[in-house]
């Protein structure tokens, strides 16, 4: 009995958050109410409030399933990461990016990052930089086995690795939400010669005092 109530409990869920992303993507975030998402949802306006405190648990919801979603895609991903550790790199962080409009408009994501930034202490500030949190590592997830593939480099910090690939998708990705009209493949093609920049490292020029020529250098990740 305790497993079908959990069971309906789970589905209500599902069917409040459902509703509210369909209403968020059709009318807007700031424009759609909980009574609003209720009547989609089929349940009574405390219904909602028992799941969710606010319009803004609802967005943070979003997002996590977004995560979750793309986390779950990665996994797959790395388990069968291409031999080339710059294509294993843009396939993962281009999943990403092709979830990324699934369950929220750009809109949803600019309302989504505002309140991350401007409330950074809040249950919705601290829980936006958690799935933050877990996407980067789950690069460097993918790092560390294509260092145990003999693909990369062992001395790397795969930390900072996935770190760094992570912050190019996702400083990007700000770029993409907060241009209306830019294409999604527009961002990929940007952020795919920003990871070629990364792993063929900027050329490093040493002068020899003695001789006075330069002699150039690479530092590859």
């Amino acid at each position: 009995m305790a497993g079908l109530r959990e069971r309906q409990k789970a589905t209500r869920r599902r069917d409040i958050l459902e509703a509210a992303g369909t209403l968020f993507q059709r009318t807007g975030y700031a424009e759609t109410s909980i009574e609003a998402i209720a009547e989609r949802a089929e349940v009574a306006p405390g219904t909602v409030y028992n799941y969710f405190q606010s319009k803004g648990d609802l967005l943070l919801a979003l997002v996590a399933l977004d995560g979750e979603e793309v986390r779950a895609n990665g996994k797959k991903l790395i388990a069968k990461a291409p031999k080339n550790p710059v294509k294993a790199i843009h396939s993962l962080l281009e999943s990403y990016v092709d979830h990324s409009l699934v369950h929220l408009t750009k809109e949803l994501w600019r309302n989504a990052i505002a309140t991350a930034i401007t409330q950074p202490e809040s249950p919705f500030g601290i829980g936006y930089a958690e799935l933050d949190r877990k996407l980067a590592d789950q690069v460097g997830e993918l790092v560390a086995s294509l260092q145990a593939r003999g693909d990369l480099a062992e001395e790397i910090d795969a930390r900072i690795a996935g770190d760094i690939l992570f912050e190019v998708c996702n400083c990007l990705f700000v770029v993409f939400i907060t241009q209306e009209a830019m294409p999604i493949e527009v961002m990929k093609q940007r952020m795919s010669a920003q990871i070629d920049v990364v792993f063929s490292g900027l050329p490093v020029i040493t002068r020899e005092v003695a001789t006075g020529t330069k002699r150039r250098s690479r530092a590859v990740i």
